[in-house]
């Protein structure tokens, strides 16, 4: 089960990747409703076979539709912001998304933030100043990074995405769950794009970008969920959630020689400081899960 765990992290950290590569060719809201397109059957077949109820409750329909809301918010969000900077940074800046949501734990829920936590909070802090500034932390033009901002703020809609959902997911079985979130999401979606877009140059769309396409949608929503829940299944969350910190190592392995992109000292020391404030604050909990791709 341990290389369930590892897939699933590497097909996660990937996605940045593949996500960028569509964005040569396609718009962000285009490329979250071709991904979801297939991604659902996917799901759909998976959860038949798995003899999964599908149907939704009275109850279940509140957090369902606001969840669906918060999920396509945060995907719009996190695909913007790649098409405005780096795979290697989005992964590493994703890769604060536990310590996101302890901070919205605290503010929304009043959940308890301790001295352990704030200061994993600060070193994670530090490392994004390095990551987003590049080292040039005095040359305030920094600021102005639209795309990594945009991923930061992606942390934020997948911690407000998970808060909302958390008693769903607790309810049902978590697959069933991305299924049934992503039915919302694929109508609103579908509505916008066919609106807004030019949908017969999908046709022509290059096999780079197809291949990308179809990762996101089968291998980086459907399959990667499922290896993530039976190895947490059979190791539990909180050594499952260890495997989460090799995730921006998996973006940075493949973005580095196939996008080309820099990786420079201050990536290094910013990424590690990011790891080394999540892992200082969580030390001594229990994992969960809180990845975004």
């Amino acid at each position: 089960m341990r290389l369930d765990l590892l897939a699933s992290v590497v097909i996660w950290g990937w996605t940045f990747v593949a996500t960028r590569v569509c964005l040569q060719v396609l718009t962000p809201a285009e490329v979250l409703t071709l991904r979801l397109w297939i991604a659902i059957p996917v799901l759909a077949v998976i959860a038949t076979v798995r003899k999964k109820r599908l149907s939704v409750t009275g109850r279940e329909l509140g957090p369902l539709l606001t969840g669906s809301a918060l999920l396509t918010a945060h995907f719009l969000v996190q695909i913007t912001g790649l098409k405005h900077t780096s795979a290697t940074n989005t992964g590493w800046i994703i890769a604060a998304i536990p310590l996101v949501m302890a901070v919205l734990s605290f503010l929304i829920l009043g959940e308890r933030l301790g001295k352990r936590e704030l200061a994993g909070i600060a070193i994670a802090t530090l490392g994004i100043i390095l990551l987003v500034s590049r080292g040039r932390v005095g040359d305030l033009a920094w600021l102005k990074s639209t795309g990594d901002w945009l991923i930061l703020a992606s942390c934020h809609t997948w911690a407000l995405f998970t808060i909302a959902t958390r008693d769903l997911t607790r309810r049902r079985d978590p697959l069933v769950v991305t299924l049934l979130l992503m039915i919302p999401s694929a109508v609103v979606m579908t509505s916008w794009t066919f609106v807004r877009s030019d949908t017969a140059r999908w046709l022509e769309l290059p096999a780079e970008a197809v291949v990308a396409l179809l990762f996101l949608g089968i291998l980086g929503t459907a399959a990667a969920h499922l290896f993530w829940q039976r190895g947490v299944a059979a190791l539990g969350a909180s050594r499952a959630g260890i495997y989460l910190f090799l995730e921006p190592l998996a973006t940075t392995a493949l973005a580095v020689p196939y996008l080309r992109e820099p990786f420079g000292p201050f990536t290094a020391v910013g990424g590690g400081l990011v790891l080394l404030g999540v892992w200082w604050a969580f030390r001594r909990k229990d994992g969960a899960s809180g990845r975004s791709g």
